[in-house]
């Protein structure tokens, strides 16, 4: 990769600004100044910017197991934002791969991966969200089969069919693959429950586990790997 493609895309702005960075002689690779905007480094290159190691965030997933009163969305609003949750690294480049109500709790993706942004969060790749649902009296047994057909929820939007499993009187685990506006609780609107809880605890082949509430991690290789494979990408994509 060139030196001014390693920067531009670990948050130094565009290839002129990072042009200049370079000519500055503020740019370092393995403690050489480089004045070549276009010298290649390979894996292992220890790059600096002001004495400052820059890690390569490019191509990275993060995994967020958000707390309720945060809000999906890059700035603070209202409630303050998730990405209060990261270091300021990873502010610069990431996005948010979809939303998370502010009451709800659990699994958020951030990525710079533009292209695995948009088909995760695409109906037409069909990726499933599994979540933990707490509703305000008892389950039926009927709702399994009314869940696994299209539903009218309102405003002529119709869900795909989704998948309840009844935990206990209170509580069920509930699988859709799209993600419209409040789509579990207008579901559950529409059979007169409210949704009392909602934490959404696996999102397509990655799962929540252990990590800690308000935490984050940056997923392993394998688990980057297998998320692309999710969508019919591959890593040779994006070298």
């Amino acid at each position: 990769m060139r030196l001014d493609g390693f920067l531009s895309k670990n948050g130094f702005g565009s290839r002129k600004s990072v042009k200049k960075l370079i000519l500055n002689k503020r740019v370092k690779v393995n403690s050489e100044v480089i004045l070549d905007v276009g010298y290649k480094i390979i894996d292992g290159d220890v790059i600096t910017v002001d004495g400052n190691v820059i890690k390569d965030i490019s191509n990275i997933v993060l995994m967020i197991n958000k707390p309720e009163g945060y809000i999906s969305s890059l700035i603070d609003e209202r409630y303050p934002s998730v990405m209060n949750l990261i270091p300021d690294v990873y502010r610069k480049t990431l996005r948010l791969v979809g939303r998370l109500d502010y009451d709800t709790t659990g699994l958020l993706l951030i990525t710079d991966n533009g292209i695995l942004n948009q088909r995760l969060t695409s109906p037409k790749y069909h990726v499933s969200k599994t979540y933990e649902v707490k509703v305000n009296h008892l389950l039926k047994n009927e709702l399994i089969e009314k869940f696994n057909q299209p539903n009218d929820i309102g405003k002529g939007e119709i869900t795909k069919p989704a998948k309840l499993e009844i935990v206990d009187d209170y509580n069920a685990l509930i699988t859709i693959t799209e993600g419209k506006y409040h789509e579990i609780k207008r579901l559950f609107g529409k059979y007169n429950y409210d949704v009392i809880k909602l934490n959404r605890i696996s999102f397509g082949p990655l799962f929540l586990n252990d990590l800690p509430l308000g935490k984050y991690r940056e997923l392993t290789k394998d688990e980057y790997i297998i998320l692309l494979k999710e969508v019919n990408l591959n890593e040779e994509d994006f070298i």
